[in-house]
């Protein structure tokens, strides 16, 4: 133990150090006070945090404690922390104001652990960009055929995902105490500039907004198909706005986005009340350059991941297995397909009725297609002891479920007003997503043992069932997720 080159036992033991630090911190300050993270502060933080990010990577060479946390071998532990504490946050119920457990964002143990894990992430992008600059420098020099193939090689797109990821995490945690939702109850034909905190606080607003007309359809069963709201926006500079928001179509004014919420649902569509959310969120750019640049890195990674000829070849080598495997991804097709009520609805609700359901609901089936098909050929390999290579099935399936996830965040920017909220659904996706990631990167560890491979894809697989329909058996789910599509 801590003897060179350290491995994975070490990476475990950081993590579990920085476990009991937390737990120290819980004890001794309380949980983590977001509040107090507020511009100017988190932009100082911001910079310090990044400051020790390059200092780490400079020092790598001659401190080998920093050098091995850029490795797989510290990243690997990290991400299986991060995994067991967000099923721990996927099985509790989440409270602003609950302790320990019940709050997980403002325990100590999970801030710790993700800002490490955040730390790893950043020194892989300086350890990327600096292998981009050093080839990109070497074919300026030295333009010849075989330097252009090793930057070809150099040149792994996976930077995207990493900077991406890095970008949108760091941005969208320390941007959230500049954030503010609030709700403001608008009455019929009585301008209202005053809107409620979560903590039922009332703030006055720099604008007044005047409900002119609730509107609401219905489908013939009683249920509601659209609503939206008729509203005056009166701005402190005697700008006035006509204007109609509804579900996934808000409305932008002068730095806040006014979302439709609720309503009267007792006067249904005779309603004289309408419920609109405003939200300002300064940081938010800086978190769509992050989320796009992940979409990018995925589309790459996917393009990549597929064999578009040797698969080809391998299918004639062996016909036999190639049927076999095409029937296997068939079947978990049509099983995916035909679990997934909500693709046959006629009624969909007014959430669902987006540009961005489609999309995310299909990228997310061909996802959960090739992870069953991944699922289903790793217990055939471990029953029957042999051994077999899916990293191209699962890193496909991998590219899939981070475009559905980020297709999904930017669906609920439109209909909710924030990209990640934490819901139970997406702590669960988040959960499957950082599973197959250990799967992904474990694969590229030297010495890896095939047989654990297969057994995290399997546990994957497993917590993926939970993030499709195991979540609907928590007590809490009904209480607190968006994502049963009530209203």
């Amino acid at each position: 133990m801590w003897t060179k080159p350290y491995g994975m036992k070490e990476g475990f033991l950081i993590g579990g150090g920085l476990i009991i630090v937390g737990l120290m911190l819980q004890l001794s300050s309380g949980p983590v006070d977001w509040n107090a993270f507020r511009w100017p502060v988190n932009g100082i933080v911001l910079a310090g945090f990044l400051a020790l990010i390059a200092i780490i990577f400079l020092l790598r060479k001659r401190v080998y404690g920093f050098q091995f946390i850029g490795t797989y071998k510290a990243a690997i532990p990290a991400l299986v922390y991060v995994v067991v504490l967000t099923i721990i946050m996927g099985l509790t119920r989440q409270e602003i104001n609950g302790a320990w457990l019940n709050n997980m964002l403002s325990f100590w143990p999970f801030v710790l652990i993700y800002v490490y894990m955040d730390v790893i992430l950043g020194l892989t992008v300086l350890r990327q960009l600096k292998s981009w600059a050093e080839a990109i420098f070497s074919l300026f020099l030295r333009p010849s055929g075989s330097k252009r193939a090793e930057l070809k090689r150099t040149l792994d797109f996976s930077l995207l995902s990493h900077l991406g990821l890095f970008l949108a995490m760091t941005t969208a945690t320390l941007g959230n105490a500049d954030m503010q939702r609030l709700k403001m109850i608008t009455v019929k034909g009585k301008p209202e500039w005053r809107a409620l905190t979560s903590q039922q606080q009332i703030l006055e607003m720099p604008i007044t907004i005047e409900l002119k007309e609730f509107i609401m359809e219905t489908y013939d069963d009683g249920k509601p198909k659209r609503f939206a709201s008729d509203i005056q926006i009166m701005t402190k500079t005697g700008k006035s706005i006509n204007t109609t928001v509804e579900v996934n179509k808000p409305v932008e004014v002068d730095g806040w986005k006014i979302y439709q919420y609720s309503y009267d649902t007792q006067m249904g569509a005779k309603s004289q009340t309408s419920i609109l959310e405003l939200v300002s969120d300064p940081w938010l750019p800086l978190v769509y350059v992050g989320i796009y640049m992940m979409l990018g890195g995925a589309v790459c990674f996917m393009l990549l991941s597929i064999p578009w000829t040797g698969g080809w070849r391998q299918a004639r080598k062996h016909p036999k297995r190639a049927l076999t495997i095409a029937v296997v991804i068939a079947a978990a097709f049509f099983c995916v397909h035909h679990f997934m009520p909500i693709l046959h609805s006629n009624t969909l609700v007014p959430a669902l009725q987006s540009p961005w359901f489609k999309p995310h609901i299909i990228v997310y089936m061909l996802a959960y297609t090739l992870m069953a098909s991944a699922a289903v050929i790793a217990l055939y390999l471990l029953l029957k002891a042999k051994q077999g290579n899916l990293d191209n099935l699962v890193f496909v399936g991998l590219s899939m479920i981070t475009i559905g996830m980020l297709f999904g965040a930017l669906w609920a920017k439109e209909a909710w007003g924030h990209y990640w909220s934490w819901d139970p659904k997406e702590t669960w996706a988040a959960i499957t997503w950082f599973a197959y990631l250990i799967y992904v990167h474990y694969r590229k560890t030297p010495n890896h043992q095939p047989r654990l491979a297969m057994w995290i894809l399997l546990i994957s697989f497993v917590l993926l069932q939970m993030c499709w329909w195991g979540i609907k058996l928590l007590p809490h789910l009904r209480e607190t997720s968006v994502h049963l599509y009530s209203n």
